[in-house]
């Protein structure tokens, strides 16, 4: 029996590093692919860049947010709006892929006229994407403020 595991050990640990650096090189394509997507939607939004939102979004994805009164709120994406945001500076904070699935939590830095308006309290925006025909496109924003406590 020892010598049976004694054989089969090198065996296993090349079948399983095999396996988590094919696994990481998928996931880090991915993630570059979903970076990509996400650095498009904002290009998108900061320029009303119309090329850029068709990049990022799915034609039939939405926002979902609570509006100002604390009432849900939702409209689907207008991929042809020229409109624009250039009053904050984004950070991805984290990225979590799951199969097809992937979460993008952003952090976004206000410009200060901004900032006083919603009461000093700094905004986030979570991407849900899914990737769709090989491509990975923004199927979900929601979006909201922190709370003070």
């Amino acid at each position: 029996m020892k010598k049976l595991i004694k054989l089969s050990l090198p065996t296993l640990v090349l079948t399983l590093f095999t396996s988590y650096s094919y696994s990481q090189k998928t996931d880090f394509s991915d993630r570059q692919a979903i970076i990509e997507t996400t650095e498009n939607f904002f290009i998108g939004d900061h320029t009303g860049s119309i090329e850029h939102k068709k990049l990022s979004m799915h034609k039939k994805g939405a926002y979902r947010y609570l509006n100002r009164d604390g009432a849900y709120d939702e409209f689907t994406f207008d991929l042809n709006s020229a409109e624009a945001d250039n009053t904050y500076k984004e950070e991805i904070l984290s990225i979590e892929i799951y199969g097809r699935l992937a979460l993008v939590r952003t952090r976004l830095e206000l410009v200060k006229a901004r900032l006083a308006a919603n009461n000093g309290k700094v905004h986030y925006k979570l991407f849900t994407l899914h990737k769709i025909d090989g491509k990975w496109k923004i199927t979900t924003i929601t979006w909201g403020a922190e709370i003070k406590l």
